[in-house]
């Protein structure tokens, strides 16, 4: 029997489990306290996102007649609320169930998982970076609870927030200027010249993440959060560009104790733009011999329609009760999770 399965004899779960409804409540009580309507979206879809590296599961259904549609379960609810945007909503949230397949099962990864996801349109980015530390102050302070915890690792989330852009870090962590390594041959020797492995058809992004994974992931978010914001471009087919430099897009990541929180963008609207992305996205798709699904027109007309410059953030909730609890993995803040439900 599973640990989950004897629940009133496990008090250091039930109360993991306690702790997980009161932030699930505390996140809507803080959202609904600064005029965010909390709205609902699809879960099951005939269209998802193209992004190369996430896998969602596919699914049938039937109609009375026996015709079968393929559907896919969503990875995020982000074109639906984007949809909503479009429609005139300016301050929403959704809490609810993703799915992402090629997942492991535990560790700080689950198939299925809860994430919240906000916007603000008008917004930046500069603002959900701000909403996220309130949203993790204001649940500290209800929860009486004065760091978070992660592997042993106790972070001081009550100070003033780190913010560094992504060139930054690899100027403190690498000694390099990341002008220098935005193509692939560049960033290839740069990988081979720090003694990593270089595979045939490593793209630029595959690249880039070998040498943040190991270089300098580990490091973010030791003492307190960190936002790490800014990525090249050709990363960051959801985002708009940076002003300043439009070989950066406005994407903003937040780490605690090395472990990446939550996503987000400084929204790309411009619809032209976004579907040309959108294509790029697919054709790597097909390269990767990926499953492969229509861009969906719905969501491109939705932003052709026009929406107010927006910032938006998928946070995983399932991790900050992690933080919260001081659990030692996925496994113990959701309920029969698939591992546990498998006996893995």
């Amino acid at each position: 029997m599973s640990n989950w399965g004897d629940l009133k004899n496990n008090p250091r779960l039930k109360n993991i489990y306690d702790t997980r409804l009161e932030i699930l409540r505390l996140t809507r009580k803080f959202f609904w306290s600064q005029d965010f309507k909390e709205v609902e979206t699809p879960i099951a879809l005939r269209h998802v996102g193209q992004e190369p590296y996430l896998n969602p599961m596919s699914l049938q259904f039937k109609d009375p007649f026996k015709n079968n549609y393929k559907f896919f379960l969503r990875t995020s609810p982000e074109y639906g609320l984007k949809k909503l945007l479009a429609s005139g909503y300016e301050k929403i949230f959704e809490i609810g169930k993703c799915f992402r397949n090629g997942e492991s099962f535990g560790g700080v990864h689950n198939p299925e998982f809860t994430m919240i996801e906000w916007y603000r349109s008008p917004g930046t980015y500069w603002d959900f970076m701000q909403d996220t530390e309130e949203l993790f102050k204001y649940i500290g302070r209800e929860l009486k609870i004065e760091s978070l915890n992660f592997q042993g690792l106790k972070i001081d989330y009550s100070q003033v927030w780190d913010k560094m852009s992504v060139k930054e870090l690899w100027q403190k962590y690498l000694n390099v200027n990341l002008d220098e390594y935005l193509e692939v041959d560049s960033i290839k020797e740069l990988t081979l010249a720090l003694g990593l492995q270089v595979d045939d058809g490593d793209r630029y992004e595959d690249l880039f993440y070998k040498i943040f994974l190991n270089k300098i992931e580990n490091n973010l978010g030791i003492e307190r959060p960190i936002f790490v914001y800014d990525y090249p471009a050709q990363m960051c087919s959801l985002s708009k560009l940076c002003e300043n430099n439009r070989r950066y897009a406005q994407r903003a990541e937040l780490y605690v104790g090395g472990l990446e929180i939550a996503n987000g963008f400084g929204e790309l609207t411009d619809s032209v733009m976004q579907k040309d992305n959108l294509q790029l996205d697919q054709n790597l798709r097909i390269k990767l011999n990926q499953e492969i699904c229509p861009i969906d027109d719905d969501f491109i007309n939705a932003l052709e329609s026009g929406i107010k410059p927006t910032g938006g953030i998928a946070l995983g909730m399932d991790r900050m009760v992690l933080l919260f609890t001081g659990a030692h993995n996925l496994n113990e803040v959701i309920f029969q999770s698939a591992a546990d439900q498998i006996n893995l």
